[in-house]
């Protein structure tokens, strides 16, 4: 583009009146005149049953060109798959596989990269994915530390790089309705939301097992302190059972259990309700069985109350899986997962005795569409556009990209980062209430990000390992790593 900018050209034809030479034919609106190289980092469930084929059902837009991953074994599984689903489709495609997703980075023709690795790894591989200029499609939760997902929301605004986080339920149709609805006052004030989030079970083994000739274990630990392996620690190895849910996601410091897990998906909705930060967050949890060679140690049942200005954001394991705002005069709105009526003819979904489906209301007149004169807060609209149309998580990433335009996700990084702090502090308060019959009590100032706990704010702080250090990440660029971790002023 002779030193322009994808995106300063694609404004340019814009306003010049060229746009019937970019429009893909569809309400979403323009794409780049190439497809996207995608590059995948990480070859586990998430990515063999969600993201990869998340992306590739729009081979018209995108190709995934290469895939990483620690274990050599997953690598060579994921080149076979993406390479077969693309054939299935009359397409020959040959995918480059990598140990080292640093030797992925330095291929120029990578535009983007999912990345889909365990919680305590998104924090360094994405900001150096956003140092090499990649655009990043980052499972949730957002980071595994609020300063780590700071630097890495700071890092992706200073250079203009699209950032989606894998909180996919916003774009869900019964998520995105009752949001609108709330924040547009449909239930006045909202006296409290009610979330639950499930409950992870104990499990796991602590006998050493020796380290598979294929997997670069050290790799995998990356900023966590070194640990002898086990296979219940990382991932399951038979490729059979690759959709199987893995170990790290309830053992600590990989995965913090249920509050960041679910929480990152029902909690992000609540955020995205309300609007704003917590003030403080009090509760109580009880902790897994860590008796024989049980390995798993995170929370099991919780009870945690956030206040977000006067709103009570209860979570609690006895709810089901969901949100509900509750309004001043008791009206209430639910939304939680599952197939919605799209039609009025279409058949009622399926729900259990005692629960409520994907979109409830205390009174059905409630979830009446918002007339264009009530709508005074969209929470739909980014970078000056609706994008209600686009229903599909990928593809809201994929035409950001293609427009290199960050506003344009249904999630910004800095959204994406509050929304996961916000799960955070809850994880913090049950790690401040251990062994207290009350729990713990924490309070939290959004502007700085701090809670003037000491014993608190010590797990602001991100995770290092030798080479594994963000620091090192940031060392030799013009970005100073004290101001990263540190909110703008």
């Amino acid at each position: 583009m002779n030193g322009i900018s994808r995106k300063s050209f694609l404004k340019g034809v814009v306003a010049a009146g060229s746009a019937p030479f970019l429009f893909n034919g569809c309400s979403t609106g323009f794409f780049a005149c190439r497809k996207i190289n995608v590059g995948v980092i990480g070859y586990g469930r998430i990515a063999h049953t969600m993201d990869v084929p998340g992306v590739q059902q729009f081979a018209d837009r995108c190709v995934v060109t290469a895939v990483c991953d620690y274990d050599a074994v997953r690598a060579a599984y994921g080149k076979k798959v993406i390479e077969e689903r693309y054939a299935q489709r009359g397409v020959a495609q040959t995918v480059k596989t990598h140990a080292d997703y640093h030797e992925m980075l330095a291929d120029p023709s990578i535009d983007a990269v999912l990345i889909c690795i365990p919680d305590h790894q998104h924090a360094l591989v994405a900001t150096d994915c956003l140092l090499a200029g990649k655009h990043v499609y980052l499972q949730k939760p957002f980071a595994q530390t609020i300063q780590e997902g700071r630097a890495v929301a700071n890092l992706a605004t200073m250079k203009g790089l699209v950032v989606q986080v894998g909180a996919w339920q916003r774009s869900r149709p019964q998520f995105r309705k009752v949001v609108q609805l709330v924040r547009n006052g449909r239930l006045g004030r909202i006296a409290r939301v009610e979330v639950g989030i499930g409950c992870d079970r104990s499990g796991g083994c602590r006998t050493p097992e020796p380290v598979p000739a294929t997997f670069n274990y050290d790799a995998w630990l990356g900023p966590t302190p070194e640990a002898p392996y086990n296979w219940t620690r990382c991932h399951v190895r038979d490729l059979k059972r690759i959709g199987d849910r893995p170990g790290w996601i309830q053992l600590a410091p990989y995965g913090w259990g249920m509050i960041t897990n679910w929480g990152a998906h029902h909690l992000d909705v609540t955020a995205w309700g309300l609007n704003r930060d917590p003030d403080s967050v009090s509760g109580t949890c009880e902790w897994m069985d860590l008796s024989g060679t049980n390995l798993w140690n995170v929370h099991t049942t919780y009870d945690l109350h956030y206040d977000c200005g006067g709103t009570d954001v209860h979570v609690n394991d006895k709810f089901q899986m969901g949100v509900k705002f509750v309004g001043e005069n008791g009206d209430w709105l639910w939304c939680t997962r599952g197939a919605m009526k799209v039609t009025p003819s279409d058949p009622e979904p399926v729900v259990a005795p005692g629960m409520l489906g994907p979109i409830a209301a205390s009174r059905k007149e409630l979830l009446a569409d918002l007339r264009p004169g009530e709508i005074v807060d969209d929470a739909l609209a980014h970078g000056g556009e609706k994008f209600l149309a686009i229903a599909d998580h990928f593809e809201n990433w994929l035409e950001a990209v293609a427009r290199e335009d960050p506003q344009y996700t249904v999630s910004t990084a800095v959204e994406a980062h509050k929304s996961t702090a916000f799960c955070s502090l809850g994880r913090m308060c049950m790690e401040l209430g251990r062994g207290k019959k009350d729990g713990a009590t924490l309070a939290w100032n959004a502007a700085t990000e701090t809670s003037g706990n000491p014993e608190a704010d010590k797990m602001l702080v991100p995770f290092a390992r030798g080479k594994y250090d963000l620091r090192r990440s940031f060392a030799g660029t013009e970005y100073d790593y004290c101001k990263m971790i540190r909110p703008a002023v």
